[in-house]
């Protein structure tokens, strides 16, 4: 009897004790345990706030997506728990939701000044200078963190630091060590092994990623960078090898297509190359390269026709269209008139009226108004003027008159600028003769002078 009276009691203790703390159970806690943030609020909204409500409340504003009111709260607990770190977090939190991320910065800096050793918030910080290119305080921070810290999480905030200003070597440097440190980091071997092949050394490359492949030969990221390497150091049958274990393993990105294709294409398994390359161009269709090699692969295959409508796609993409470069032209003289720099101004208004705007023959009024007002050139100025009338239509007289507005005002349409034109080559040239004339240039001669009558030469008075 004994033996049941001692667990019957504890039993009964037991009860007793669950029945007290449910009886104790905060309404507000016990709506934020069962994500019923809405009665959360509602519950708050009837209580004095004090610090510990205003946290439960912008945890509550937060789960259900109103950062900017829960921002606001996590501001007015900075105001009643001024040195609290966690208030300037929640808030930066907030912060970068809603796309403040200066604002988050500081609040970030603030976390970090009250608590030098919160990992978290210096890690968050660093990774928000990173995203604003603020690359040389990333790196002074992260530098500074990986004094009292060497795990792989800080090394790898370095090393994009040293990428952000372009340092590979650094970069490389602090991937190595996370290699040797850390082994089984497969982001240092696949970015060591992107940046070596940006800087085409695909040896290293292989080295960096093979390093990783003897723990796991079946990681997506760093076989895509080893693929790749094979590829471009030519070494197609392990390229292939390589880009058909990543479609296995569910890899069937364009890159990984594209570069499969390429690489059946160059050991002339056409038939192979035609169907992983029409793959990526699902992808991709307007990508020269890709159909240039699909077109190939086509033509060495009985779909010959196929591969010359994909080269032809080709050649319309990689040639402009007028109207794409006409506006980069317009653009351009926009910008060397801005600069003032007529000489190039007019040089680029040429290129495109004989280039892509052929039918736009007032850009040759416009050139000569260039060459007389700004760069002094008269003789230029009659050609163009001479050239630009010469693309007058016939017309009558009538059409020749100016256009006029209801109130007799001109109207400068082209048959305007074609009067205009005439007239001012007109007016150019007379004031040429005087010019000349005035230089010694042009002899006059009286036409009632007297000759001989034998040799018909005149007499000198």
């Amino acid at each position: 009897m004994r033996k049941l009276i001692i667990p019957l009691f504890i039993l009964l203790f037991i009860s007793v004790s669950s029945l007290l703390r449910a009886q104790n159970t905060n309404p507000v806690q016990e709506a934020m345990a069962n994500y019923d943030y809405e009665t959360a609020l509602s519950l708050i909204s009837q209580e004095k706030p004090t610090v510990p409500l205003l946290y439960l409340k912008g945890k509550a504003l937060k789960s259900l997506g109103n950062n900017s009111e829960a921002l606001k709260v996590y501001e007015e607990v900075i105001g009643l728990d001024s040195l609290n770190p966690r208030a300037y977090i929640e808030a930066a939190e907030c912060c970068k939701s809603v796309l403040k991320n200066k604002q988050a910065l500081k609040y970030y800096r603030r976390a970090v000044d009250l608590n030098p050793a919160n990992k978290y918030a210096r890690i968050q910080y660093i990774s928000l200078l990173l995203n604003q290119r603020k690359f040389n305080e990333a790196l002074g921070e992260s530098s500074l963190l990986t004094e009292t810290d060497s795990s792989a999480v800080v090394l790898h905030l370095q090393a994009q630091s040293f990428e952000g200003l372009e340092n590979y070597l650094a970069a490389l440097g602090c991937y190595e060590n996370i290699q040797e440190k850390y082994p089984n980091d497969y982001l240092a071997a696949a970015k060591s092994g992107k940046i070596y092949i940006e800087g085409k050394d695909y040896p290293y490359a292989i080295k960096a990623t093979e390093k990783y492949r003897a723990i796991d030969s079946t990681n997506i990221s760093v076989n895509q960078q080893n693929a790749l390497a094979h590829c471009l150091m030519k070494d197609y049958q392990t390229a292939i090898k390589r880009y058909e274990q990543l479609l296995s393993l569910g890899d069937s990105a364009f890159t990984t297509c594209y570069y499969l294709g390429i690489s059946y294409y160059a050991l002339e398994k056409f038939y192979e190359a035609q169907d992983i390359l029409k793959v990526a161009h699902q992808y991709d269709p307007r990508n020269v390269n890709l159909l240039y090699y699909l077109g190939r692969a086509c033509a060495n295959t009985s779909w010959k026709e196929k591969g010359v409508r994909y080269l032809e796609e080709a050649v319309a993409y990689a040639t402009p269209a007028d109207s794409a470069m006409i506006r980069l032209y317009i653009g351009l003289t926009n910008c060397y008139k801005m600069a003032g720099q007529p000489k190039m101004q007019v040089k680029a208004m040429k290129e495109r009226y004989e280039k892509y705007d052929v039918t736009n023959h007032k850009l040759l009024y416009d050139m000569a108004y260039i060459y007389q007002y700004y760069l002094k050139d008269l003789k230029n100025t009659e050609r163009c003027l001479e050239a630009f009338l010469k693309t007058r239509p016939k017309s009558s007289s009538k059409e020749d008159q100016p256009e006029t507005d209801e109130q007799g005002n001109v109207i400068l349409g082209i048959r305007t600028h074609y009067n205009s034109a005439e007239n001012w080559l007109k007016d150019l040239r007379e004031k040429k003769k005087v010019n000349d004339f005035f230089q010694g240039k042009v002899t006059a001669v009286p036409t009632n002078t007297p000759k001989t009558e034998k040799t018909g030469e005149t007499t000198k008075k």
